[in-house]
């Protein structure tokens, strides 16, 4: 049967071909960045609070399939879906673009913050161990 869009439909499968990096970064600022999101963090350098020392790439897969961390891996596969769905979006029935709308505006669907542990074991001034970064 002949494809009836016209134009060749990339597949699920070469979305996920994407190359991924995991990365380490390490630096000292003049401000605790604990309670900061990463663009201040990175505002806040950039105007002389802190030098970054060291970025180093610990890891790097072809595909969305070699990464070994589930809630990495579904995060990403997550934003190929909505830039799938961006892509298309004019295709969809308009009660389900309507729905999409309204829960885009809608504060109560608000994905709850995920929690990132230290990757590193060093003390921080005079306390015991690593905190927790609460990413937006």
């Amino acid at each position: 049967m002949p494809d009836t869009l016209g134009a060749p439909q990339k597949s699920q499968t070469d979305e996920h071909k994407e190359k991924y990096f995991s990365f380490q970064i390490k630096g000292w600022t003049n401000f605790d960045p604990m309670d900061k999101t990463l663009a201040t963090i990175a505002e806040r350098i950039e105007q002389g609070g802190g030098f970054l020392t060291l970025v180093e790439v610990a890891k790097t897969e072809n595909d969305l399939a070699g990464i070994g961390d589930e809630e990495v891996r579904e995060c990403f596969a997550n934003i190929l879906a909505a830039k799938r769905l961006v892509r298309t979006v004019h295709e969809l029935p308009k009660n389900l673009i309507e729905e999409l709308r309204l829960a885009l505006t809608t504060e109560e669907d608000v994905v709850p913050k995920k929690t990132a542990a230290s990757v590193a074991n060093f003390p921080a001034n005079d306390e015991s161990g690593p905190r927790a970064k609460h990413w937006p």
